[in-house]
Parts: structure tokens; C-alpha cells; sequence
């Protein structure tokens, strides 16, 4: 058995290929709604004639509806039926985001976007769970990441296409046949992929939550954090350089592809080159990213500076859920690594505005980034010593 990380069991009788498969499919597909969301709540406040400021309501139903499906797989995780769950959340995030655009006012629609969010969070735990009880865990999160970019660009060119106001109807059904896919995927998954790995190291069980796969998803959650402040300001920072909508949407767009490289990268290497160095050159990218950000930079620097962060976040995000899995042998800390991600990306902008108005905003942005990108390398130190301290002597 691998005594590094108590997982050798569960890597050789964990999920089968097929359902591997089947799960990287589920991850890339479960997050549809989430990336949808920047265009789907200003449209669903604009059909029902709610004021533009309550479409933050739809994206925070959507969010914490996730959020309460994830912890549902958390909880139970040993207890689910697999592949009945898993159909049973596709089918409600399918009819709940069609009946967002069947429902007689706006507040109905805010339930029912709440209600799909909790199929999504069910499907991206349980994805997340199966994924990190597999082989080669940093390879599966990896090609979930690249699926959910590529889902991404996919939706997000779809919105717009479908037309205005009126076309909620028409979206909402583009959203649910997308996610009606995951319904075929879910039927190549077994009821138990955990039952054969559980009574494997049985004996060798550890508490079900451990210290240092507490502080490596707390290092995690706190990168999402700082990357995901620069996601939400990248293109304000480039407005207040003085560069057009156009340059800042084709930088972005390219960084998607960066993103995608950087996921598949993760995938290539995964383990190869220990664990410390990858994430401190994961972390040194982000640091270099928020030193091209400068007020009167030009465009090629706009684009250098975007294309890196989204490589490192691209790339850093697989490589630290894989780091999570190997030392989580219940699977529970890793279902809930999603959601952490979403939640890290919605706090860390927020920090930005805790400064005082006389920062302008690239200093604002710059500290924020830096420390949670510093925040996050000492969690993970700090959690690797732990791991260390507690393997076997020899």
C-alpha cells in the first residue's frame, strides 16, 4: 500500500475507467449554469421586468443552491446510490432550468434557478469525489478543468446568439438540453465506486477528516480567491489603461486558450516534479501576472498579463485538487472543492472594495492578489508539513 498517502488501496479498487470517463464528463458539463450566469441573470431580471440590481439575486440563488447540493453529497457521500443520484440531479437541473422560463414572475424564477443550482452542486461533488478517487486524480481534474472552459466558451457565444429579452425561453432550453447530456453519462456510473476501496483499507481507515487536507482545501479556496480577483477587474484594469472593449475581449478570450493549455500541462505532468514546485510556479506566474497590470500599459502587456493568470489558474487549479485527493481519504473534502472555488472567486473581488478610496484601483487590485496568492503558498506549506509529520518512520 502506498503509505504517503494512505490511498494505494483506493487507487487500485476505486472507480473503473468507464466511470472516470463518465464523471470528467459530468465536472465539465455540471458547471454550464455557473459559467452562464454573467449573461443568464441580467436576462432572466430583463424578461420579467425585475430592476437590472436583482439579477444579483438570480446569480446568488444559483450559488448557494450549489453550495446546499454539494454539502447534501458531503454528508452522504458512503450512502448514495451513485448513478441514481446523479440521473435524479440531472433531470431536476434540466426541468428547473427550463421552468425558469415557465414560471409566472421573477421571484419564482430566483426559486427555480435555486433549485438547478442544487442539481449542479450534487453533480460537481459527486464528479469531484469520483475523479479524486481514481489513479490519476490530477489528470482527471485537469481535463474537467479544460471541459468546463471549452463548456464555457460554447455557452457564453450561445447567449448572445439566441437573442434578447425574449429568447429566455430558447436559452433556457439551449441550457437544459446541454445538461440533459449528463443523464447518458450518469448511467455509466455505478451505484457504489467506493464500496470495493472502503473495505480495502478498512483497517487502515484514518479520522474522516484530516488537518492537512483541511489546509491544502484552505489553500485552494484561497488561490480561487486571488484569481478570481483578477478575473472579475482584468477587464476594468485594461479599461482604466485606456485600451477598447475590442483588444480587452480578444486578450481575454485568447487567455481562455492559455487556460485550456495550462489544464493540459497539469495533466501532463501531474505528480512528475513533487508538489512544492509546481504550486510556487503556479504562484510566481500569478505574481508576475499582477506586475504587467499597470495603469497605461499597452496592449501586448494587457495581453502577456491576462494570458498568465489564466494559465496559472488553468493549471493550478487541477494540480491542487489532485494535491487535496491524495491526502483525503474519504473523498468528503474533495466533493466539496467545487464549491470552494466558486466561493473563492466570489469573496476575493469583494476584498477589493475593503480598501480605503484613496488606493486606486490597481494598488487595490495588486495587494489583494498578492496576499491571497502568498495566503494561499503558507497554507499549503504549512499543510505539507503536517502530511510530512505524520507519514510512518522508517
Amino acid at each position: 500500500m502506498n503509505t504517503a498517502t494512505g490511498r494505494g488501496a483506493l487507487q487500485h479498487s476505486g472507480p473503473a475507467r468507464a466511470e472516470v470517463l463518465a464523471a470528467i464528463l459530468i465536472g465539465g458539463l455540471g458547471v454550464t449554469q455557473v459559467v452562464a450566469m454573467p449573461l443568464l441573470a441580467s436576462l432572466i431580471a430583463e424578461a420579467y421586468g425585475a430592476a437590472e440590481i436583482k439579477s444579483g439575486l438570480v446569480g446568488l440563488a444559483n450559488l448557494l443552491g450549489t453550495a446546499a447540493g454539494s454539502l447534501c453529497v458531503t454528508i452522504w457521500l458512503k450512502r448514495l446510490p451513485v448513478r441514481l443520484t446523479s440521473i435524479s440531479a440531472a433531470l431536476l437541473a434540466c426541468l428547473t432550468q427550463l421552468g425558469v422560463a415557465l414560471v409566472p414572475d421573477f421571484n419564482s424564477a430566483v426559486l427555480m434557478e435555486a433549485l438547478a443550482g442544487v442539481g449542479a452542486g450534487i453533480l460537481l461533488a459527486l464528479s469531484a469525489a469520483i475523479v479524486g478517487a481514481s489513479k490519476s486524480a490530477d489528470r482527471g481534474f485537469a481535463f474537467i478543468l479544460t471541459l468546463q472552459a471549452l463548456i464555457a466558451v460554447i455557452v457564453l457565444l450561445a447567449i448572445p446568439a439566441l437573442g434578447g429579452a425574449s429568447a429566455l425561453l430558447p436559452v433556457s432550453l439551449f441550457l437544459a438540453a446541454v445538461q440533459l447530456l449528463l443523464v447518458p453519462a450518469s448511467l455509466a456510473l455505478r451505484q457504489s465506486p467506493f464500496t470495493a476501496a472502503q473495505e480495502s483499507r478498512a483497517v487502515t481507515e484514518a479520522p474522516m477528516l484530516h488537518p492537512d487536507a483541511l489546509l491544502k482545501a484552505a489553500s485552494y479556496f484561497v488561490f480561487s480567491a486571488a484569481v478570481g480577483v483578477l478575473w472579475v477587474f482584468a477587464g476594468v484594469l485594461g479599461s482604466v489603461a485606456g485600451l477598447s472593449d475590442g483588444p480587452i475581449g480578444l486578450a481575454l478570450a485568447v487567455g481562455n486558450i492559455a487556460a485550456i493549455a495550462g489544464s493540459l500541462l497539469a495533466a501532463l505532468i501531474t505528480s512528475r516534479f513533487g508538489r512544492i514546485g509546481p504550486v510556487l510556479t503556479v504562484c510566481l506566474t500569478v505574481a508576475l501576472s499582477v506586475i504587467l497590470f499597470a495603469d497605461h500599459m499597452s496592449a501586448a502587456r494587457f495581453y502577456a498579463a491576462s494570458g498568465l493568470f489564466l494559465f496559472a489558474w488553468g493549471g493550478g487549479l487541477p494540480l491542487m485538487m489532485g494535491i487535496v485527493s491524495e491526502v483525503d481519504p474519504t473523498e468528503r473534502v474533495t466533493s466539496l472543492l467545487p464549491v470552494l472555488a466558486f466561493a473563492g472567486m466570489g469573496i476575493g473581488p469583494a476584498l477589493v472594495s475593503l480598501f480605503p478610496e484613496a488606493y486606486d484601483l490597481f494598488f487595490r487590485v495588486s495587494v489583494s492578489t498578492l496576499s491571497l496568492t502568498v495566503l494561499s503558498f503558507s497554507l499549503f506549506i504549512i499543510a505539507h508539513l503536517v502530511w510530512r509529520r505524520h507519514l510512518p518512520r522508517s
